[in-house]
């Protein structure tokens, strides 16, 4: 993505080298200034990936064990075997009730009830895609419903699943094409939630309870301002980002350069690279020279989290946060060199090789198109910094001569015996 003189120009001003050629998010907007996307009401929410996206990274769009909603439904031998364990959660939840017959009744009965309204969620009607009946359509939603809320609820105590099948739930559920809506869920959790161990306890606390390992770390106040929730892969995005404000006046401005140099480059600039505590973890600031980033953990399921709510920004409605992060610590990352600096300032907790993060980073936004640019600004404060001479020079200066005991002694030296040199000559 870089461009000449350290600078990096928008998809509309250059179309080759670099990654731009690899697919850089173009920046559009409609005659009315909008953003050109589907249109998305409460009820389109959940969509399936596009294939120009899957070609990127199809593991990061395919349940491994368990499918969820119908469009995986029943895909693979994994799959059909997942759903031995959604049968055995449901039958255990259902026997914590004195009649299991009648409470299964009154979930079937339940489910039938919103059928018709889960099936909107579903751009492209997800039951006109299934061979089954409507029956069928109802019956996933008991099976993944229960299953889920199940999940939630047992965080906190013992699980015959293992470590690694936990890493396949969480690639599960936060796959964009494999949800079923939020309201689904509120409705099992309530009717089934007189016989937990924690009453008292919301729907969306289990989900942040459960999800921690996966999400940066929260305020405990900001549960309270998490609401409208359209699945689970919504509930992730709205927790990162805090609002689905559509107000994008004054994020871009034309002509405005859309990126910056890489980590180490910017370095060799003068820039120090500042970990923060944040309650947004897109919170990224710069200022007087100190670029300042919340903490993020990398592992293997961040690009499997990180590609689906960048693909959920696209086909909704929403300002592209994500899209925004991505696209400027793609800017920040383009070797490994940079990731290791960025490790060193606690910045990344990087939990894969290196070369693995910045192929990630590399690509995680290609084909994506957004609509103004939230670091704008910052972008232009960072090369408008980097064009001034004293800050790599003196960058320079203590890269090469203060950063090991022998070169400090020799600049010492040197500048000692220079000012005798000067005296010798002042006095003669």
């Amino acid at each position: 993505m870089e461009g000449q003189g350290g600078e990096i120009r928008s998809s509309e001003e250059e179309n080759h080298g670099g990654n731009a050629a690899a697919g850089t998010p173009s920046v559009v907007q409609n005659a009315a200034g909008e953003r050109e996307v589907h249109s998305t009401s409460s009820k389109d929410s959940i969509f399936r990936i596009p294939g120009l996206f899957k070609m990127r990274n199809k593991q990061a769009y395919t349940p491994y064990k368990f499918s969820i909603g119908p469009w995986h439904f029943g895909k693979t031998q994994e799959l059909r075997a997942g759903q031995k364990w959604k049968e055995s959660f449901l039958e255990q939840l259902i026997n914590h009730f004195s009649d299991p017959a009648a409470k299964k009744r009154e979930l079937e009965e339940s489910i039938k009830n919103v059928c018709d309204n889960a099936r909107e969620c579903y751009v492209y009607d997800a039951g006109k895609n299934m061979d089954g009946a409507k029956e069928e359509f109802e019956n996933i939603l008991l099976l993944d419903g229960c299953f889920i809320i199940e999940l939630l609820r047992r965080r906190s105590h013992p699980f015959r699943l293992s470590g690694d099948n936990y890493q396949f739930i969480y690639h599960d559920l936060l796959l964009l094409d494999n949800q079923i809506p939020w309201f689904v869920l509120e409705l099992l959790f309530n009717k089934t939630n007189d016989y937990s161990d924690c009453p008292n306890q919301s729907l969306v606390e289990l989900a942040i309870e459960f999800f921690g390992p996966v999400i940066p770390p929260y305020k405990s106040q900001r549960q309270l301002q998490i609401s409208n929730i359209l699945h689970l892969v919504d509930f992730v995005w709205y927790f990162l980002v805090g609002s689905r404000t559509k107000n994008m006046e004054g994020i871009f401005e034309w002509g405005c350069r859309l990126s910056i140099p890489s980590a180490t480059r910017l370095e060799e600039a003068g820039i120090k690279f500042q970990k923060i505590e944040s309650e947004h973890p897109l919170d990224v600031t710069f200022d007087k020279g100190v670029f300042k980033i919340p903490w993020l953990r990398i592992d293997p399921l961040t690009e499997t989290i990180f590609r689906n709510l960048i693909i959920y920004e696209q086909c909704s409605n929403f300002a592209p946060r994500v899209t925004w992060y991505g696209v400027l610590l793609d800017c920040l990352v383009n070797t490994s060199d940079d990731v290791d600096l960025l490790s060193r300032e606690e910045i990344f907790d990087n939990r894969i090789s290196s070369e693995e993060t910045a192929n990630f980073f590399n690509r995680v936004c290609d084909n994506a198109v957004m609509t103004g640019f939230r670091y704008a600004q910052l972008c232009q404060d960072v090369n408008d910094y980097c064009k001034r001479r004293w800050p790599t020079w003196r960058a320079s200066l203590i890269r090469n001569y203060f950063t090991k005991p022998w070169a400090i002694v020799s600049v010492v030296f040197a500048t000692i015996v220079l000012h005798f040199t000067i005296m010798q000559v002042f006095y003669k």
